[in-house]
């Protein structure tokens, strides 16, 4: 049992028990895009959530690629008895690993803030150079398991990454990255069938402007997996395979298309 959730059941012995579930009001974390950032400058990364009503306690891990960007600080904390104690650094300059376990202090019924609250705020600085990119994810890294408790009618209730809406961030080191999916109304409709995968999986998108175009799969932290530039002199349809056995390991990743005119993001799962 890790130290977040020892500390919260040792307290509520003798009135709660410790299920798992999934509660009617979906807890979720998000984390923006930054599209442009400019080396050498710092951009404030802020964590919001939503539906975080009754949370004893929360604990997951933050990591970036450290080649892109530099931990700066952590500050603007906006829950009780949230400040910098709650997060362990020694591998965030190295690695790109910034752990963080929080407890509620009131174990009675547990912490509640509105929608969209910001809870904290990473800062970064922009180290890599133009055309570089790292993702910012919400996730888990041994010793860290991703954790959030949720006290629900007297119940204290379990919940991992699989039952909390997680949105991860991306920061675009000197081009424009979108970050939802298109519709057909869109600049760039992209179809990846299907999508997670366990063994290949199927990428179709147009290209109207004849323009050559750059593809890139990175894993979470930004590392660049797989890399292809596409010959596309006439507007044209394009359609590529992607195999697990070119994929690290089972997780998620990002593909993102690029020209001299505009990019995008799509997340990719290996399962």
């Amino acid at each position: 049992m890790n130290r977040c959730v020892r500390r919260i059941v040792f307290a509520l012995a003798g009135w709660l028990f410790l299920t798992t579930g999934t509660l009617s009001a979906q807890v979720g974390f998000s984390l923006p895009f930054f599209n442009n950032a400019t080396p050498g400058t710092i951009i404030n990364v802020p964590l919001k959530v939503t539906g975080f009503n009754n949370i004893a306690s929360v604990q997951f891990v933050l990591s970036w690629d450290p080649q892109t960007v530099g931990f700066f600080s952590i500050d603007n904390f906006n829950l009780p008895g949230l400040d910098a104690a709650e997060f362990n650094s020694t591998q965030a300059l190295s690695e790109g690993i910034l752990r963080f376990a929080w407890v509620s202090s009131n174990l009675q019924i547990g912490t509640t803030v509105p929608n969209e609250t910001l809870i904290f705020r990473l800062r970064l600085q922009v180290i890599g150079p133009i055309n570089a990119g790292s993702a910012v994810t919400i996730t888990q890294s041994p010793p860290t398991s991703f954790e959030v408790n949720q006290i629900n009618n007297g119940v204290l209730q379990s919940l991992d990454m699989s039952q909390v809406q997680l949105t991860n961030g991306f920061v675009a080191v000197g081009y424009t990255v979108g970050t939802t999916e298109l519709s057909d109304h869109s600049e760039w409709p992209v179809s990846i069938v299907p999508n997670p995968f366990s063994e290949t999986t199927q990428i179709f998108f147009e290209n109207e402007e004849g323009a050559d175009i750059q593809m890139f799969i990175t894993d979470v932290a930004g590392q660049i997996i797989v890399e292809k530039n596409i010959i596309s002199p006439v507007s044209s349809q394009h359609g590529m395979e992607i195999a697990s056995s070119q994929l690290r390991e089972k997780g998620m990743y990002f593909l993102i298309l690029r020209t001299d005119k505009r990019s995008c993001v799509r997340p990719l799962f290996l399962f």
